[in-house]
């Protein structure tokens, strides 16, 4: 557990914008279940007593209070549940992001020692392999660069052209893998 990350808020706009967005969808859904409620039940009437009175009022106005009051109450505890949902999933998406950012970096500063370590059940771990393969092709194509690059130095100095040759064109075919 010593990959355990302890800050939740890695990226707060992301996260922020996340959040905001599931909470207005649940205050959506809590409203327009609200207003079916309330537009079905306004075709029928309820009678009551209020204080020793009878009181006959359309449904609909009888249980506004209470649809209000649940509808409250249900925007409450559904968006504090959403906020911790989208929190915990957010941090699941902009934590491993937030890293091979930062790994990123590293390999555009020309360390090709870069490892893009996420944990196995982060959810884009398959792109870290897919960087990790890619550091490991500019590596290997480096380092056989570098040896035919000293191979040709030394064919160089010892006046061996045919040599010479041979190790240009092995570097010709490493760069020309690349498409630019």
């Amino acid at each position: 557990m010593s990959n355990r990350r302890k800050n939740y808020f890695i990226n707060r706009k992301f996260q922020a914008g996340f959040i905001i967005k599931f909470c207005i969808l649940v205050i959506m859904g809590t409203a327009i279940s609200g207003g079916v409620v309330y537009w079905m039940s306004r075709s029928t009437v309820t009678s009551t007593f209020e204080n020793s009175r009878l009181v006959i009022k359309s449904t609909a106005d009888f249980i506004l209070p209470s649809v209000l009051l649940s509808g409250a109450f249900v925007v409450i505890a559904v968006g504090i549940a959403a906020i911790a949902i989208t929190l915990f999933t957010s941090h699941r998406i902009a934590g491993p992001l937030y890293r091979i950012e930062k790994d990123l970096e590293e390999l555009s500063r020309g360390n090709l020692n870069v490892h893009f370590n996420l944990r196995k059940n982060d959810e884009i771990k398959v792109l870290a392999d897919t960087l990790n393969d890619l550091a490991g092709l500019f590596k290997r194509n480096i380092l056989h660069a570098r040896k035919a690059i000293s191979e040709l130095e030394a064919a160089l100095n010892a006046n061996n052209i045919d040599l010479a040759k041979d190790k240009l064109r092995e570097l010709n075919g490493i760069v020309g893998r690349f498409k630019t």
